[in-house]
């Protein structure tokens, strides 16, 4: 009930995250961009179609497994700390990137190389819209054009592959992994997040996944 809760709240932040920005007018896409430049471009400098129908895959269809399969496996398996560990982590992942979804707002980076007057970096092709284009629609549906910093897809990701590691769980936590390196690498390749995002969050990955330890007497094994 906690997953699908704190789920719900984040689904609630997509919704009232326009409002907020209206009303507070606030927006850090320049800082970024200040702090990093067009270094994404380096991971549009190479492009095959393998390329793109595997971050499309990761992105689209790899992470919503990761999420979801993750904590029902655990329910499969009757692994109550496991499960635990997931949904606390999930938790405090979430809690703490909400203030800064909602009061530090970033533009994704396609739409800031092609839309704001100061980037004066190469242009960053927002290639999720290019190679499937009809899925934008429901992309929008669980994110907004500046809900960037920090990259859930990366720090949720990271959670899942954490616990799965820490609960030793055999074969599936190679799979996790995989995935969890992949999806960062979907969302520079895709030009969605800034590198910054990126490493926000799996800094926040861990700093969940180790508070959540504490609480659930978890150590690694």
């Amino acid at each position: 009930m906690i997953f699908f809760a704190v789920s719900a709240i984040h689904i609630a932040e997509v919704k009232i995250d326009p409002l907020i920005s209206a009303k507070f007018n606030l927006d850090f896409t320049k800082t970024i961009y200040t702090i990093e430049g067009d270094i994404v471009h380096a991971f549009q400098a190479i492009q095959n179609p393998i390329l793109d129908y595997y971050f499309v895959f990761v992105y689209m269809l790899a992470f919503p497994f990761l999420l979801y399969f993750t904590p029902v496996l655990y329910i499969i398996s009757k692994d109550i700390k496991a499960l635990k560990l997931a949904v606390i982590s999930y938790a405090i992942g979430i809690s703490i990137a909400l203030p800064f979804l909602l009061f530090f707002p970033v533009h994704d980076i396609w739409w800031a190389s092609q839309n704001y007057h100061w980037y004066d970096g190469k242009i960053i092709a927002f290639r999720l819209q290019e190679i499937w284009p009809s899925i934008t629609f429901l992309f929008f549906k669980f994110t907004t054009i500046n809900n960037c910093f920090p990259s859930l897809h990366s720090c949720l990701s990271a959670i899942m592959a954490y616990t799965a590691w820490i609960k030793n769980y055999r074969r599936y936590k190679y799979v996790a992994t995989v995935f969890a390196v992949s999806i960062p690498i979907a969302t520079l390749y895709l030009g969605i997040h800034w590198l910054t995002d990126v490493i926000a969050g799996e800094a926040l990955a861990l700093i969940a996944i180790v508070i959540a330890m504490k609480i659930c007497g978890e150590k690694w094994k």
